[in-house]
Formats: C-alpha cells, structure tokens, sequence
C-alpha cells in the first residue's frame, strides 16, 4: 500500500523543473562569475577575443533557449521526400 503522506510529498513535474532549473542557473552564474575574473587579472586579451567569446556564449544560449520552444513542421531537420 501506498503512504499518504508520501502522495502529498511528491514533487510535481513543475516543481522538479524549478528546482532543477534554479540549481543549473546558479551554477552557469558561477561559471560566468569565474570566467569575468579574467578580465580583472593582467591577462593578454584583446578585444577581438571578447568578440568571439560573447559569439560563442550567445550561440549557446540560444541554442540551449531554442529547446524550450515548441517544435513546429518546419523545425524538422529529418530529411522527408514528399510525393
């Protein structure tokens, strides 16, 4: 038999999501935390490498964002001959 208190105590798809979500958003804000440390050392940059890391990091934002958006037809990257 099931508990009922553990019915009760189940998370929802929702409330993992959030949780989830919050626990990976703070570690990507880490990250990004560490990485702007960077510019506050005597390191060789210039400004052409910024450029291409905000390229880079934009490109993977997006990409990562673009999951969570409803998939239509036209989103299909299968190749389908029609007749």
């Amino acid at each position: 038999m099931t508990d009922p208190n553990e019915a009760q105590n189940a998370e929802t798809s929702r409330e993992a999501f959030c949780r989830l979500v919050n626990q990976r958003i703070e570690k990507v804000t880490k990250s990004l935390e560490n990485l702007s440390r960077l510019s506050s050392r005597k390191s060789d940059y210039s400004e052409k490498d910024i450029v291409e890391i905000k390229r880079f990091l934009t490109k993977e934002l997006d990409k990562t964002l673009s999951g969570f958006r409803p998939r239509t037809n036209n989103d299909s990257k299968a190749f389908i001959l029609k007749a």
